[in-house]
């Protein structure tokens, strides 16, 4: 087709440029086909007007905008804190309103409140002067004797408690007069308690034994505030329930920088009680502590009372006089005292005086009071 019509025009051209006056050849324009049939000649088809449609295009179609559906937070799942462990709900103390004459009792209060009065002048000597003196110790009034060395002070201290004695019989200086004289004639300044219901101080129970106990602890921290006293620990003496009471204190107290326990009383409570307080026991009932409960009823308690279980606390080095003849203490409890020392790492030793009584006399009373003024010199003064 292409060639055709190529070679139509270069015809057409060549009769323009001849004059214009030459017939045009007609050429049919169709391309026979090699396989089609002529066919005749027809009008030629009259075009069809198309009418414009009336109809808009349409306009593109809105997508709808699609919000999208939110992804649901999750909720999350409680879960239940983790309860911080509680600490176990103490056991209440059966024994509370007892407490306070347990040894971790005694050791948990405070002692030491008032004044030191020296009432008057009792006996002298060339050596020392014996005087009354009195304090307070827990609301009581508590009178005692102080024997005071002659000279020029300040004198190292020695506390003497003393043993038993029934109350119509005991009077101030009763069973420590031996030592305090023979201490003051040696320069130490010696104070010896009544305890309370002795001689003119207030009466008030002795509960567990321990009364006569704090009645001492209260005493030590005024001794500062006499004038002739050497400042520092003192030296302390006890006999019989004294014993008891010196051990109790070197438990408690650390003013107390030597301890001499003479015939002590066990250190176990239980002891002291079949001993000196059941009722087949003769004695003064003025004088027997209060036992508000028996061992058999608290032996737990009776544990807590007793210095045997507590002789880790003790700073003071101790020394113990015993004669074999003492019927109201036997060895076995000074020696329970003695070795429960030792196996708690303290400094204790043991004198035993054969055939010597309760109270020491004669050589061996003047060995046992050497020794003693010995101990307190290396220790005390």
């Amino acid at each position: 087709m292409y060639l055709f019509r190529v070679l139509f025009l270069l015809f057409v051209l060549t009769a323009c440029s001849s004059g214009g006056n030459q017939p045009v050849a007609q050429i049919d324009s169709s391309e026979p086909s090699a396989t089609s049939t002529a066919t005749p000649a027809s009008d030629p088809p009259t075009a069809t007007a198309v009418p414009a449609s009336t109809t808009p295009d349409p306009s593109p179609t809105t997508m709808p905008t699609i919000t999208p559906t939110p992804e649901p937070t999750p909720t999350p799942t409680a879960v239940p804190p983790t309860a911080t462990p509680q600490p176990p709900t103490p056991t209440p103390d059966p024994y509370a309103e007892y407490a306070q004459y347990t040894i971790e009792g005694l050791r948990a209060r405070s002692y030491g409140e008032g004044t030191i009065e020296v009432l008057g002048l009792r006996s002298e000597t060339a050596a020392f002067t014996r005087e009354l003196f009195a304090y307070t110790s827990d609301g009581l009034r508590i009178t005692g004797q102080l024997t005071r060395p002659r000279g020029q002070g300040p004198f190292p201290v020695v506390v003497l408690n003393h043993g038993y004695f029934p109350l119509d019989v005991y009077d101030t200086g009763y069973d420590t007069q031996h030592a305090s004289d023979y201490l003051a004639a040696r320069g130490y300044l010696c104070l010896a308690p009544d305890f309370r219901s002795h001689a003119g101080s207030d009466d008030a129970p002795n509960v567990f034994r321990a009364g006569h106990v704090i009645d001492t602890l209260n005493l030590l921290p005024l001794i500062s505030q006499l004038p002739d006293a050497q400042p520092g620990p003192i030296g302390m003496w006890g006999h019989s329930n004294g014993g008891e009471i010196t051990t109790k204190a070197i438990l408690v107290s650390d003013q107390i920088a030597a301890a001499l326990i003479y015939a002590p009383a066990s250190p176990e409570l239980a002891d002291n009680y079949y001993a000196f307080h059941t009722d087949d026991v003769p004695g003064d009932p003025g004088t027997t502590a209060t036992f508000p409960l028996t061992p058999e009823e608290a032996p737990d308690l009776f544990a807590r009372l007793s210095p045997i279980n507590y002789l880790q606390y003790v700073q003071a080095p101790v020394q113990t006089h015993w004669g074999t003849a003492d019927v109201p203490v036997p060895r076995e409890w000074v020696i329970k005292l003695h070795q429960g020392l030792l196996d708690a790492g303290k400094q204790s030793e043991l004198f035993i005086y054969e055939g010597g009584t309760h109270s020491l006399q004669g050589a061996q009373q003047d060995l046992y009071l050497e020794r003693t003024l010995n101990f307190f010199d290396q220790y005390v003064r």
